[in-house]
């Protein structure tokens, strides 16, 4: 049962198959007029947790990290907890390994995204463009204004971390909502709840920004006997 979990997990965030599994909205109150010298604070907190959020994106070409993740359901009851590590590169350039509870590896060259299980000796291909354009884990391969595609909402200083909520302006994304947490100038810390109102958690241990890879690190060869799934 674990392993189905994992597995559809990693093709949710992958393969963007949350699409026919779509399921509040939350009301603003509007400040009354004398309360609107109040906000000054939480102002300033807002744009320089904007400002490093945007700086650490303008500036990480590249990542290298250890990965903790939990996938929790509506009613708390915890799905799945996975480690693993990541590798990233722009544009479009990611090798997600993950070793709990099962080896498998989310692959992209920028141009196509690998789904490898070493255990079904099977691998899910699809085009690059046609799955992470609103997928939640895309934030880490942009660089640009955060207001562009979101509506950016500050949170409390808890947990050692600056946070940021980002709502999606697209009505079509694979997530509601997004909870950054910075730690140090770096994100160490992400929490989005998807269209089934789960919410993933991934906490980075060991960021580093800029490392070299080799190409091939970015690349995939099924091995002999691989079951190829999909636009290889």
């Amino acid at each position: 049962m674990l392993k189905k979990i994992t597995f559809l997990f990693l093709l949710s965030i992958a393969f963007n198959i949350n699409a026919e599994q779509i399921s509040t909205e939350k009301k603003v109150a509007t400040p009354v007029a004398k309360e609107a010298k109040a906000p000054l604070k939480e102002t300033i907190k807002l744009s320089e947790s904007q400002r490093q959020l945007e700086a650490f994106l303008s500036q990480a070409q590249s990542i290298s990290a250890r990965f903790k993740q939990k996938l929790v359901d509506q009613y708390g009851y915890t799905l799945q907890e996975s480690a693993g590590t990541l590798r990233m590169q722009r544009p479009g350039k990611f090798h997600w390994d993950y070793v709990l509870p099962y080896p498998q590896s989310i692959i992209s060259n920028g141009k196509k995204i690998w789904m490898y299980d070493s255990e079904l000796e099977q691998v899910n291909v699809r085009a690059y463009d046609q799955v992470l354009a609103s997928s939640p884990v895309n934030l880490l391969d942009k660089n640009q204004n955060l207001n562009v595609e979101f509506n950016v909402q500050t949170m409390p200083f808890a947990d050692q971390q600056y946070w940021l909520k980002l709502l999606p302006k697209n009505s079509e994304s694979d997530f509601k909502e997004m909870l950054v947490g910075l730690l140090d100038g770096k994100i160490k810390t992400m929490r989005f709840i998807d269209n089934f109102n789960q919410t993933t958690q991934i906490e980075f241990e060991q960021l580093v920004v800029n490392p070299q890879f080799a190409k091939s690190q970015f690349e995939f060869v099924a091995p002999q006997g691989t079951d190829v799934l999909g636009d290889f």
